[in-house]
């Protein structure tokens, strides 16, 4: 196949446990540049949560942030979609109900967390590897327009939490679980594949020409816009019937290894 975009999941897939890029990134970052091929990272993470592994290399990739709702290519922003608070609010409630669920508001220029809500030093390592800065304030007068918001739970969010706010996913929001510690609320029918063929379309390429990466539920979408897909081996089990094929782990650096056979 021609491949003209590669699109990556981060955490669980593209990164290592410790969020640290692949030691061979330079080399397949290179290859792609090379061969004139667009390398995206496509993540529930806001966008400065996305760009922070890469450096400088950001500068010259695209990212679908915040499953979906931004898009952006060499910093221009291609695409966004907001949130109401008349729509979110419903889950703030909710979410206030329990003493072990951390909401975190996603703005367009910053991370909010609640100002009555102790940050303890398990919520702050969390938080830094998806929104490495944050403010404080009332989550029901947050001072800018919402992306998503975000909830932390620290033990098997999909089978304790998401129960209670699966109700919340209608015609105007989406409740997504995105990782075993997280689900995140945004607009209906946004979804990574949504952001994927908003890239596509800006820059010209179809999905018989984009490869994808991906290790969990919100990563399926991506696979229905890509000419072939692969699913890291640690993906949840039910990516292995969406995807292409299955590869090694994100701690083998299995995802970089593949662009490389790939393009070579």
């Amino acid at each position: 196949m021609s491949v003209k975009l590669v699109v990556t999941d981060l955490d669980g897939c593209l990164l290592k446990k410790d969020s640290s890029l692949p030691g061979n990134f330079n080399e397949a970052f290179d290859l792609m540049e090379k061969r004139g091929v667009v390398f995206a990272a496509g993540s529930g993470r806001s966008i400065d949560g996305a760009a922070a592994p890469f450096g400088e290399y950001a500068k010259k990739m695209a990212f679908v942030t915040d499953n979906g709702a931004r898009v952006f290519h060499c910093g221009e922003i291609l695409d966004e979609t907001l949130i109401s608070y008349e729509d979110y609010a419903p889950i703030l409630k909710e979410a206030e109900r329990y003493d072990d669920v951390f909401p975190v508001a996603c703005g367009l220029n910053d991370a909010w967390v609640s100002q009555s809500r102790e940050v303890s030093d398990e919520i702050a390592k969390e938080l830094i590897k998806y929104y490495p800065t944050w403010r404080s304030c009332d989550l029901h007068k947050i001072p800018e327009p919402v992306i998503k918001i975000a909830l932390l739970h620290f033990d098997d969010i999909e089978k304790n939490i998401y129960p209670f706010f699966k109700p919340y996913d209608n015609d105007r929001l989406r409740v997504q679980v995105t990782a075993y510690v997280w689900i995140d609320v945004y607009a209906a029918g946004l979804s990574k594949g949504v952001g994927v063929k908003a890239l596509q379309e800006s820059l010209g390429i179809s999905p018989e020409e984009t490869v994808v990466f991906g290790d969990y539920l919100n990563d399926i979408p991506m696979a229905e816009h890509a000419g072939a897909s692969y699913a890291v081996s640690n993906t949840h089990p039910k990516l292995k019937e969406f995807f292409t094929d299955i590869i090694g782990s994100n701690d083998e650096e299995s995802v970089t290894k593949k662009i490389i056979e790939i393009l070579k």
